[in-house]
């Protein structure tokens, strides 16, 4: 749960001063002990700029401030990246995923000019495999009817060599 940071630094104010107990403090404010000596530990470390920064993690960065992050780091040796990720609170692992979906995406608009073309161009191979399965099937007809005719004119002819005069019967 957030809390503004005016009521922080309202709670931390009731704190200091010393008038309560820190357990009635936390308890009229609604917040729990432990988060109440969290605010305090860093108030007595950093002062009042913890209060007002908020963790951001991996996935609540933008996209541009993902590039920038991979410009920044992307000259820099693994300790190096690896100190820098500390600081901001990310690990390597994320300037990596980063990069690929960068490239992946570089990638994917370049590919969708292509696809229109290899779309219209899968359209034309297909229509032309059709037209092809037609022609073929009417070849088969033809040649079907062909060697029909042939076996046909075949049984009709006479045959000389066994030395039969009579013609074979008509179908």
């Amino acid at each position: 749960m957030g809390y503004s940071i005016k009521m922080k630094e309202s709670v931390i104010k009731k704190v200091l001063m010393g008038g309560k107990p820190q357990r009635e403090i936390a308890r009229d404010a609604g917040i729990g002990l432990s988060t109440l000596n969290y605010w305090l530990k860093h108030h007595r470390q950093n002062g009042n700029t913890k209060l007002n920064h908020k963790e951001k993690r991996p996935q609540d960065w933008t996209a541009e401030e993902r590039i920038k992050a991979l410009m920044k780091t992307g000259a820099m040796t693994a300790d190096e990246k690896a100190s820098w990720c500390r600081k901001q609170g990310l690990f390597v692992h994320h300037l990596e995923q980063w990069e690929k979906d960068v490239v992946s995406l570089a990638t994917s608009k370049k590919s969708r000019g292509k696809s229109k073309e290899t779309s219209s161009l899968k359209k034309k191979v297909s229509t032309l495999e059709k037209e092809l399965s037609k022609k073929n099937k009417d070849l088969s007809r033809k040649e079907k009817a062909l060697a029909e005719t042939a076996a046909l004119l075949v049984l009709k002819k006479k045959p000389t060599r066994s030395g039969g005069n009579q013609r074979t019967i008509d179908l």
